[in-house]
């Protein structure tokens, strides 16, 4: 991660936590997702043609807790995105295409997912990790063209105060999205099925 994106990020998650004690309340939503540099870079050079983005659900075989809350030290942390974590996948990924300037509302092809697994673990006076795993699926005109499972996970050392450890597991865990979509943005076999013409 850059020293800028990571002063954004701090500030954010800096923001979001004290304002939850500020307000005595436990549960805290996120900020929004701050595309990667490197993602919309990778993507703007590569040949995936204007998409659309579909519906995001929590799937079906994983506890629909997980499209609700995460928890770190006692504070829990809520999606912006209408209080989904599926939801604040689906507005991570616009954002990186629109910012890339692949994302087009009128195209014939369609990325959907369903999110399998949204972890985070920081309980831990050492040692604290996080995994996201989600299925995304490729369509044009309803022929599935890619269908895959991507999980994702990280693990940062963390801290006996408690509002470094929650700052620290704020920053890890929203970049731990931009890691996944850059594990799809990467994949060989969404790369050929995103690529060609696919707007109207």
């Amino acid at each position: 991660m850059s020293d800028s994106k990571f002063v954004a990020r701090f500030a954010a998650a800096a923001l979001v936590l004290f304002s939850g004690l500020l307000s005595g309340c436990a549960s805290q939503k996120l900020a929004g997702h701050q595309p990667s540099v490197d993602s919309v870079q990778s993507i703007r050079n590569s040949a995936m043609a204007p998409i659309n983005v579909g519906e995001f659900k929590v799937a079906p075989t994983a506890n629909a807790k997980i499209d609700k809350v995460v928890t770190v030290r006692g504070s829990q942390l809520t999606s912006p995105n209408n209080d989904s974590f599926s939801g604040y996948l689906r507005e991570s990924l616009l954002a990186e295409l629109k910012s890339a300037g692949k994302y087009d509302p009128a195209s014939t092809l369609t990325v959907s997912g369903q999110l399998l697994r949204n972890e985070l673990n920081a309980a831990g006076f050492s040692k604290a990790d996080a995994s996201l795993g989600a299925k995304f699926s490729v369509a044009r005109e309803g022929t599935v063209l890619f269908d895959k499972d991507i999980v994702t996970q990280d693990t940062w050392e963390s801290s006996f105060v408690g509002a470094i450890a929650i700052l620290d597991a704020i920053n890890h865990y929203t970049d731990i999205y931009s890691k996944l979509l850059q594990w799809l943005f990467a994949d060989e076999e969404f790369k050929r099925a995103t690529a060609g013409q696919g707007s109207r």
